[in-house]
């Protein structure tokens, strides 16, 4: 017999329900609940919004953590280690969503729907604007961390004519669909950001990737350029990203994480006509619970039967 405690704000345990013999499935809305749970639990499915060092107290040798997210510089990976916990996460599951949400927000941009949009509300109808929209087809299209989710936003980058970089911490083990001398160590990315009319942000958040796009990032980029960012907020520097979209120095950016989450509704961001928001859903669609159902399904068939390594085991 197994005990799942699910804290998510999707209904992964209703699907979960009766999909294996001998699976109990729980909920919990917050902290205290989660932990009074895990008492008698064996495992625990949470995104890392939900994630409080706390719970580590109510963990045992053997547990499992299985987190719904791609990112885990949330979870500490090393207490996990050290206490015989198994973590895992959902590496896989995010890279046609994510990467469409990319494109999306890059297009809305380029096409100027934020103003299309407004017009339309007010039932007015300008082609004079039309002379100011952006074809995506030759522009060149820099993706830094050509992980799973990079990987996918490269490839749609190619089928819309775009030149196409990437970034990745071993080059030398990339294989996907980009040639070799387009994929650059991350201490490079400086050779191609002059260039680059769309940056989109894929990686992790680490130490290494903590403002890795500063103000002399945006001082380097074409002032036709636009930021897209999938990653996390931090990944960013927010205020020299606000500077440079009011003075002009960017074109746009669509934004998919912020630095806080929620985004504060003081934040400058909220009011820029050439930014695009969208409130961390770009992993998000009607697929994603059963999608992620299957990928807890397989690590749990696994653990019970000893049937080999889990999928993207991290601890």
């Amino acid at each position: 017999m197994t005990t799942v405690v699910v804290r998510h704000d999707l209904p992964i345990h209703e699907t979960l329900e009766g999909t294996r013999d001998g699976l109990t499935v729980r909920t919990a809305r917050d902290t205290a609940e989660t932990k009074a749970r895990l008492a008698d639990a064996d495992a625990l499915v949470t995104n890392p919004a939900s994630w409080d060092d706390e719970l580590l107290e109510s963990l045992d040798e053997g547990d499992w953590v299985q987190a719904t997210s791609t990112g885990y510089a949330a979870f500490p990976v090393e207490a996990f280690r050290e206490r015989g916990i198994t973590f895992t996460n959902a590496t896989g599951n995010y890279g046609a969503p994510v990467a469409d949400h990319v494109f999306a927000l890059a297009l809305g941009l380029a096409r100027g729907l934020p103003t299309f949009l407004d017009e339309q509300r007010e039932r007015n109808w300008d082609r004079t604007k039309g002379g100011e929209l952006i074809d995506l087809d030759g522009r060149t299209l820099t993706v830094v961390g050509m992980g799973d989710i990079g990987e996918s936003v490269a490839r749609r980058g190619l089928g819309f004519g775009m030149d196409v970089y990437g970034t990745k911490r071993t080059p030398a083990e990339y294989d996907g669909v980009l040639p070799a001398d387009r994929v650059l160590e991350p201490s490079a990315l400086d050779r191609v950001i002059g260039e680059t009319e769309v940056l989109a942000l894929t990686v992790p958040l680490t130490e290494e990737t903590r403002h890795l796009v500063d103000r002399s990032t945006f001082e380097t980029l074409p002032d036709t350029a636009f930021l897209i960012n999938v990653a996390r907020g931090p990944v960013v520097d927010q205020e020299a990203l606000i500077e440079a979209l009011e003075t002009g120095r960017i074109a746009g950016a669509g934004l998919d994480v912020f630095d806080p989450e929620p985004l504060p509704e003081s934040s400058p961001l909220w009011d820029l006509d050439n930014t695009i928001i969208t409130p961390h859903v770009g992993g998000r669609s009607r697929d994603f619970v059963d999608r992620f159902v299957d990928l807890f399904l397989h690590n749990f068939d696994r653990r019970r039967d000893g049937g080999g390594e889990l999928r993207n085991r991290i601890a």
